[in-house]
């Protein structure tokens, strides 16, 4: 009596085991396809950008990725990390803020601001790399500031080198699509066969207790 009251609690937590990992398993397959949605869109984004203006950086929803190519701002920046950096009123900026600006046509620098000044009537910026002995040559106007930077991914700039080009992004883009889409096929095919089984285990349950 005892032992068919043990057998049969353990089926029970067996069950609601089963029932939340399920749950688990469906909440894990939709928010990896709202992950591979949003990498997709991201990279589209970005490649699209890149096609119809090849000189500006890209931009999403205000927010633009720069690689870091030099360890002119460690301990903050480290050579390959990504610098996240936001659009912001740049007559906002102040002292002791990080920066991007245009250096020239070519390269963006990505800097802290070390004083405020004014030239020729109108705010300007002196800046200097954290692991510099001195301070970058010139002042930086408001119309050069690509905007202030908010957040790094570290290493992460190592591998947009390697995406840089618009058929590698399209590559990647495809890639990212096709195996996003055999992931969740399979879980689906998963999903069912586990059903199945449960059903055919509850099926023989049942007629051992008749």
């Amino acid at each position: 009596m005892w032992y068919f009251i043990i057998d049969i609690h353990r089926n029970v937590k067996k069950g609601i085991w089963c029932i939340k990992l399920k749950y688990v398993l469906k909440a894990l397959k939709y928010i990896a396809i709202v992950i591979l949605v949003i990498l997709a869109l991201i990279i589209a984004t970005v490649f699209v950008q890149t096609l119809v203006s090849p000189n500006k950086i890209p931009s999403i929803f205000g927010y633009k990725p720069f690689i870091v190519l030099t360890g002119s701002m460690e301990s903050e920046l480290y050579e390959g990390d990504l610098a996240i950096v936001k659009d912001v009123d740049v007559k906002t900026l102040q002292k002791n803020e990080i920066i991007a600006f245009r250096e020239n046509e070519k390269y963006v620098v990505t800097h802290r601001i070390v004083d405020v000044i004014e030239k020729d009537g109108a705010k300007a910026f002196i800046t200097k790399g954290d692991n510099n002995n001195i301070q970058d040559e010139g002042s930086v106007s408001l119309d050069n500031i690509e905007g202030l930077y908010v957040y790094k991914i570290s290493g992460f700039g190592n591998v947009l080198l390697v995406m840089q080009s618009p058929i590698t992004l399209c590559i990647t883009l495809i890639i990212i699509v096709a195996a996003g889409s055999i992931w969740i096929m399979h879980g689906k095919n998963k999903l069912s066969k586990e059903e199945r089984e449960e059903l055919e285990r509850l099926r023989q349950e049942k007629s051992q207790n008749n």
